[in-house]
């Protein structure tokens, strides 16, 4: 008997579930120094997605950003490796997410998941 192998398609091979996040909510995603690189447009567990204010080269590079959610007056610091880069949008991949910052990431991803459900 042979098994078979549904494709799901990119969408379903995610890892990690994403949120997304209108622009008019103003998360920012700013360098270590205070600078804003981005808009924050989606985050999940394993990432984010911003619209970059500059282009980031796909590389190996470690990047360090906080994110600023100003509702709540969070500014989570967190490490990320780009994983996609086009003039529209930059995706990150956290690096070394520890389980402070990690808990932080959740506040956020709670707050707007649960905006999100509340509109439907």
């Amino acid at each position: 008997m042979t098994k078979k192998i549904q494709d799901y398609g990119a969408a379903e091979r995610r890892k990690f579930e994403r949120i997304n996040i209108a622009f008019s909510k103003q998360v920012l995603v700013l360098d270590e120094n205070g600078a804003i690189v981005g808009f924050l447009r989606q985050l999940g567990r394993g990432g984010f997605l911003i619209q970059p204010e500059k282009l980031f080269p796909r590389d190996s590079k470690i990047h360090k950003f906080i994110i600023h959610e100003p509702q709540e007056d969070l500014k989570v610091k967190v490490k990320a490796r780009v994983r996609y880069a086009d003039p529209r949008g930059a995706g990150f991949e956290f690096v070394d997410l520890d389980a402070d910052t990690a808990i932080e990431v959740g506040i956020i991803i709670g707050k707007y998941y649960e905006s999100q459900t509340t509109q439907l």
